[in-house]
């Protein structure tokens, strides 16, 4: 049997009956060159209702267990490795690694510590300095990382831009299967709440929200609530809360379908070879003003 006779089969990590949560990843205190001490920045964030949260100082790892007594939210060690490159977010911080200027180094180290991942981080911010900047180049050859930002709400407030979901669907096409992050990437009070992950999972618990976010059972947003997202057969289908317009996007980008609705769903070509031809799907839910939801790619095998 040719490849082409063979059933096409979508390859979704999302589940059904589960419970969403709320969490910020990337997060600065006056540990580095936050505004705010770590006590604030966690009562903050818990005050909007978030479920968990990482405070990731630019090469200083905070110890959560500092703070585990004046939070219900889960705290996750994290650490924004700085130095000599392009940022990374290393998750879920279990030593300090050097940050090397050889950023391949940086992630074989991390990958030593196999509880922890990595998110390259904000690379549409127009840095100062080139070598501060993630080209599509250097992505392409970096090996061992989980996902990029494909939004980083500081960036807003910076030169560049804050989606980075052109750079996201140009990894996805050259075959590199890496998660889509957002991120605050918070230095102030007026940093908090412009985008963050919802994770599905059946507790907030560390080891709950970990296991999803490295298997990709989560989605970004900066407004818009998904309820669901559901595959069956040649069928993905998406429902929402409030977006008011949702898009069906593949392989380099192309918009394969877009529709005013909250809910909505995409079904694949019947002809296996022009359906495996897109390589995968992903969603962009669109809501009021800026509010955006983009979940992770289904594949298409």
């Amino acid at each position: 049997m040719s490849q082409d006779e063979i059933p096409v089969k979508l390859v979704s990590s999302y589940e059904k009956d589960l419970h969403w949560f709320r969490g910020n990843l990337h997060t600065h205190t006056t540990m580095s060159d936050g505004a705010r001490e770590p006590e604030t920045v966690i009562k903050d964030y818990e005050a909007r209702e978030y479920d968990f949260l990482s405070l990731s100082d630019h090469d200083v790892l905070v110890n959560p267990d500092a703070y585990r007594s004046i939070t219900k939210m889960t705290l996750i060690p994290g650490v924004e490795i700085t130095a000599n490159g392009p940022h990374i977010l290393h998750v879920n911080t279990q030593s300090i690694v050097s940050p090397h200027e050889d950023r391949q180094k940086v992630l074989d180290e991390v990958g030593l510590q196999p509880e922890s991942f990595t998110v390259l981080n904000h690379p549409n911010w127009l840095a100062p300095l080139p070598d501060l900047h993630f080209s599509d180049d250097h992505m392409r050859r970096l090996t061992g990382y989980l996902g990029i930002e494909i939004y980083n709400g500081v960036i807003e407030r910076l030169s560049g831009s804050a989606v980075a979901t052109d750079r996201w669907d140009r990894l996805l096409s050259n075959g590199l299967r890496v998660l889509g992050f957002g991120h605050d990437d918070s230095h102030t009070a007026e940093d908090v709440g412009l985008s963050w992950v919802m994770v599905q999972g059946p507790d907030s618990d560390a080891d709950s929200i970990l296991s999803a976010l490295r298997e990709g059972r989560f989605y970004s947003s900066t407004g818009v609530d998904i309820t669901s997202i559901q595959v069956k057969e040649n069928r993905v289908a998406v429902y929402t809360s409030n977006a008011t317009r949702i898009r069906f996007i593949t392989k380099w980008g192309v918009i394969q379908k877009s529709i005013k609705s909250k809910v909505a769903d995409y079904i694949l070509p019947d002809d296996p070879k022009q359906a495996r031809a897109l390589k995968y799907i992903r969603i962009e839910c669109y809501g009021g003003g800026c509010d955006v939801a983009w979940t992770q790619p289904i594949w298409i095998e």
